[in-house]
């Protein structure tokens, strides 16, 4: 059954009240089931209101992501300089992935990669963020090093079984060696500039067993 069919009994654009040809529901799909959605109070709208909600409806979407990923840029800059750094050091990396991130608005997912990044750029090591290995996706590839960098916030804590796993595929997928280090987002509000000597560590102890983040990340 055609959905203008359906919407031609008399049901009218919810903007403009011209007669209706659209409906704003995605799951219209199936003959009667069709017909029930649309008699059910759903919006509906004429061809040209309906391609105006959703350009309008698009823009804002890509105004919040743009709004919420600034904030974390903000908040990756506090959090550095929480730390006593010297942020004019800190500048070229700054606007570096300040650029990056405008140009590339899916590619950051908390503040703690944002930070992470800066201090990755600082010292110069190269890498390609949200980075899809087979089917995942990593926060950090850092080609050079052969290593994956994950920043896990608290959720991580309750998905240790499912974070193993995942480990165990990309692995698979990366080959023999490449290391996947994950780092706690504690380490990072308390001394982000360690992260590349940590990640040395752990390039330089590759056939040695696990690293002691603690120990690496303690005071001195």
């Amino acid at each position: 059954m055609e959905v203008n069919k359906v919407i031609g009994k008399g049901i009218t654009c919810w903007i403009c009240g011209a007669p209706a040809t659209e409906s704003r529901s995605p799951v219209y799909t199936y003959g009667t089931y069709k017909e029930q959605l649309i008699d059910s109070f759903h919006r509906c709208y004429c061809s040209k209101c309906m391609k105006e909600v959703m350009e309008q409806e698009e823009a804002e979407l890509n105004e919040y992501v743009r709004l919420k990923k600034r904030e974390m840029f903000k908040k990756a800059l506090a959090t550095l300089e929480k730390q006593a750094t010297d942020m004019y050091e800190y500048k070229e990396a700054i606007d570096v992935v300040d650029d990056y991130l405008s140009e590339h608005p899916d590619k950051f997912d908390s503040s703690y990669e944002v930070l992470a990044a800066i201090i990755l750029v600082h010292n110069r090591i190269y890498s390609k963020m949200q980075y899809r290995i087979g089917r995942y996706q990593v926060d950090f590839l850092l080609p050079e090093l052969f290593v994956v960098l994950e920043i896990d916030g608290e959720r991580h804590a309750y998905n240790k079984r499912h974070d193993t796993k995942r480990d165990i595929q990309l692995q698979q997928a990366l080959g023999d060696g490449w290391d996947i280090i994950r780092i706690k987002t504690d380490y990072l509000d308390k001394d982000a500039k360690k992260l590349p000597d940590a990640i040395r560590k752990v390039v330089e102890h590759r056939q040695t067993g696990k690293v002691n983040w603690r120990q690496l990340y303690a005071d001195n």
